[in-house]
């Protein structure tokens, strides 16, 4: 009964380092994800950047975006789009789209009818580097006029780097965007979305989920404030051969024990046993 228990024990516990795991790669996603999109719009409030762009002294805008981008390595381009959607400012600088419309693009377009930042989809970048991106993309907004978006990149490999040293062996981690597309891993990302999937929508709308389904165990976290969603997994086989393993340890301890109990039975029967003449 004792080995038993503590089989259904080490089950338990293995499941509830997956949940743990989950929470933690969930904060990590939302601590990073509030940092740099943080520095987009605390870049916008800047007295000089902000007038630099409602006065269309676009020039003075580099000094801030260089800062930003130095200071928040997971951001890799930063661009500044007049109010109709013409790239002004780009940094790195490219050539190939510099001048051009992008009004057509969504974190354009959320961005500018919002008055909120705006997280994107996920797209390929334009230029250099020509990866798959998400963009934090924010609006000008100056007495009733929109002056311009400004716009900022970060490779979605990046994500994969944030939960990567929380992630031992045998654990997947995968994380998926607020229209349910996947994020992470990188490798992984096809624009599929998988919001009516029953472990990653309900954690895309704010729950929980610790689940065992077919050779795995499974545990969902929301990111708080994003509508993002972390899934962990775990081979089932995996934690099941830990279980295992304590298993047979006990089941040796207690035979161990047994044996040891009856030596001394034994041992005590001989020693009170009476002695014939």
């Amino acid at each position: 009964m004792l080995v038993l228990r503590a089989r259904d024990d080490a089950t338990a516990r293995a499941a509830a380092n997956v949940r743990d795991r989950a929470r933690v790669a969930s904060q990590l996603v939302h601590d990073a994800i509030q940092s740099d999109l943080g520095a987009v719009i605390g870049t916008t409030t800047r007295p000089i950047f902000f007038l630099a762009v409602v006065n269309k002294a676009y020039v003075q805008t580099h000094g801030y975006l260089s800062e930003m981008l130095a200071t928040h390595p997971r951001l890799v381009t930063a661009a500044v789009y007049d109010g109709g959607g013409r790239l002004v400012v780009r940094l790195p600088f490219e050539p190939s789209i510099a001048g051009k419309q992008f009004k057509q693009q969504e974190y354009f377009s959320k961005a500018r009818s919002s008055g909120f930042a705006h997280i994107s989809s996920l797209f390929i970048q334009l230029g250099k580097p020509k990866v798959p991106v998400i963009a934090y993309s924010i609006r000008i907004f100056h007495r009733g006029g929109i002056y311009g978006v400004l716009a900022v990149t970060t490779p979605i490999a990046a994500f994969d780097s944030i939960v990567a040293p929380y992630t031992p062996a045998g654990f997947t981690v995968r994380i998926y965007n607020a229209v349910g597309e996947r994020v992470s891993p990188s490798s992984e990302a096809t624009g599929k979305t998988y919001t009516t999937d029953p472990i990653v929508g309900p954690a895309l709308k704010g729950s929980s989920i610790l689940h065992r389904t077919g050779g795995s165990i499974v545990a969902a976290a929301p990111v708080v404030d994003y509508g993002w969603g972390v899934v962990v997994s775990q081979p089932a086989r995996q934690a099941d051969a830990d279980a295992r393993a304590l298993t047979t340890r006990l089941s040796w301890y207690a035979g161990a024990a047994t044996l040891l109990a009856l030596i001394a039975a034994v041992v005590a029967w001989r020693r009170s046993a009476p002695v014939e003449a």
